[in-house]
């Protein structure tokens, strides 16, 4: 007996509609093969004829031995499927249905040939993996001493840690007090050393401007373009200082 791939319905739900049991069909084969199955044809109305035919893709692959069988309620029609011996190995087409002489066409997916699986393949580095973990012993006493030796020694760390902790933590404290003291004390020492030196050349300047003048001319000392400039630098350098750290103060 053919085996039936589908079951096609005509008239069922109106005149000339075509519904198929199957949304597609697969026929499996190889290069060189051949298979017969059959299409059965159910009629829910008034007899008529239908024309089966095949896409593109299919031609010359499924051949109907009746392509325009009349049909009464049931008919069953025979294909044959071929696949030559050079061709493809898979193929996708289409097998339509015509019916109301030619007013309404109708088709399912049709997968003629076989998709060969390729074996896995696995990678070097994955195939080192496999045998290393098989040649690895599966002894789970093994593995106990070492856990024993790490839960001893967290165990005597934790037993140290209310110890170590406080005084760790007060030694941190006393250190960071004594260096924030220090600090302090050199940053204020450096502001007055600054300041002093800054109020000194300043008044020592403001000394030097008025002795300039009221020297007479016989004492009065020169002073060239370069040192002028130099002590107008120092000058403006003092006085800038003094009224920023006056400014801070206030």
């Amino acid at each position: 007996m053919q085996q039936i791939f589908q079951n096609v319905i005509i008239n069922r739900q109106e005149i000339n509609s075509i519904e198929f049991e199957n949304e597609s069909i697969e026929i499996p084969l190889y290069p060189g093969g051949e298979q017969t199955f059959e299409v059965l044809i159910t009629n829910y109305g008034s007899p008529t004829h239908i024309h089966l035919s095949v896409s593109e893709e299919l031609k010359g692959q499924i051949t109907f031995l009746r392509d325009n069988p009349y049909v009464l309620q049931k008919e069953y029609v025979s294909a044959v499927a071929r696949i030559p011996q050079e061709g493809r190995i898979l193929t996708k087409g289409q097998i339509y249905i015509t019916v109301g002489y030619g007013s309404k066409k109708r088709g399912f997916p049709v997968q003629l040939g076989k998709v060969e699986s390729k074996p896995q393949e696995y990678s070097s580095d994955e195939t080192y993996k496999r045998e290393d973990q098989e040649d690895l012993p599966q002894n789970p006493s093994v593995a106990q001493p070492i856990k024993k030796a790490s839960s001893l020694r967290s165990g005597s760390g934790k037993g140290l840690s209310w110890l170590s902790s406080p005084v760790l933590k007060g030694f941190t404290g006393v250190f960071s007090a004594s260096t924030g003291k220090r600090t302090q004390k050199n940053v204020g020492q450096n502001e007055k050393l600054l300041l002093t030196i800054a109020f000194g050349g300043f008044s020592l300047l403001v000394f030097f401007f008025f002795l300039y003048f009221i020297l007479p001319d016989s004492l009065q000392f020169r002073v060239s373009f370069p040192q002028a400039l130099l002590f107008s630098i120092f000058f403006v350098t003092c006085f800038a200082y003094i009224l920023l750290k006056i400014m801070e103060e206030d």
